[in-house]
């Protein structure tokens, strides 16, 4: 029963915590993590385009029975998640749009 109270006594600093401000707008603050890690607004910009063209390429594929253009989407799909650095993101995800033309 006391560890049920210590819960709910959590709940409540953290629910003042919020009303109040303090916590900022710090999400590490509250003990609660990054949901976005550290990603910049380039890499979630370069994210979602790789990952829309990479889309397309795949209903393309799916759509003409072309197996190396649907490979290739979802590749562009699932690479860029893997990759931390900018520019290198940058990089393999123009690298791999182009691919399906040039291989």
């Amino acid at each position: 029963m006391a560890d049920m109270t210590q819960g709910l006594a959590g709940m409540g600093d953290l629910a003042a915590k919020l009303q109040s401000g303090a916590a900022g707008s710090d999400p590490t603050a509250l003990g609660l993590g990054s949901l976005l890690g550290n990603m910049s607004m380039t890499v979630i910009c370069v994210n979602i385009l790789a990952g829309l063209i990479g889309s397309a390429y795949f209903m393309y594929g799916k759509k003409n029975c072309n197996i190396k253009v649907v490979c290739w989407g979802v590749a562009l799909c699932v690479v860029p998640y893997f990759i931390g650095n900018t520019i290198l993101l940058i990089v393999a995800c123009v690298a791999m749009a182009a691919a399906p033309f040039v291989v």
